[in-house]
């Protein structure tokens, strides 16, 4: 009689793989410093954990292709601004969309741009639980995002 081995999955399934029908790789990082966001962190969720902020430079429109997203999740409130800012090298005014507000009565966004540069999660009113996804269509990048205060979340 022939036995089978059985292989507790928990331990083999890694924590970032790769899709080979979208090339969409999941998986998560805890930044602490300052960090260039390469094509390759395709899909990665990036937790923002450094009450001193910090910024994080966006690979070219060129490198990220179209198809590319990455999510920014505030997971320490900064007492110095986290900044997500585009290639200023190569890109300008790449990034465009809005956040939408907890404190917000009305369907208003909190902050909405056609053509910014980057995006400030704003010192000592960004709290956890904020985030922005940001998505790339080979022409431009497009952020949506959530701020519980209003003014937690600027674009510039």
């Amino acid at each position: 009689m022939a036995t089978t081995t059985f292989v507790d999955k928990v331990t083999v399934i890694p924590t970032a793989w790769c899709n080979a029908v979208d090339n969409y790789a999941y998986g998560y990082e805890s930044l602490t410093t300052t960090k260039a966001v390469e094509e390759t962190d395709n899909g990665v969720t990036f937790g923002l954990n450094l009450v001193g902020g910090f910024t994080v430079t966006l690979p070219t429109i060129a490198q990220a292709g179209a198809g590319w997203k990455v999510k920014f999740r505030v997971e320490t409130a900064p007492t110095t601004a986290y900044i997500i800012t585009e290639d200023t090298g190569t890109d300008t005014n790449v990034l465009t969309g809005g956040f939408s507000s907890a404190e917000l009565t009305d369907a208003a966004v909190a902050a909405y741009s056609a053509a910014f540069t980057q995006i400030n999660f704003v010192a000592n009113l960004a709290v956890v639980g904020d985030w922005c996804t940001i998505e790339c269509n080979g022409t431009r990048f497009y952020v949506t995002g959530h701020s519980n205060v209003q003014a937690g979340v600027t674009v510039t």
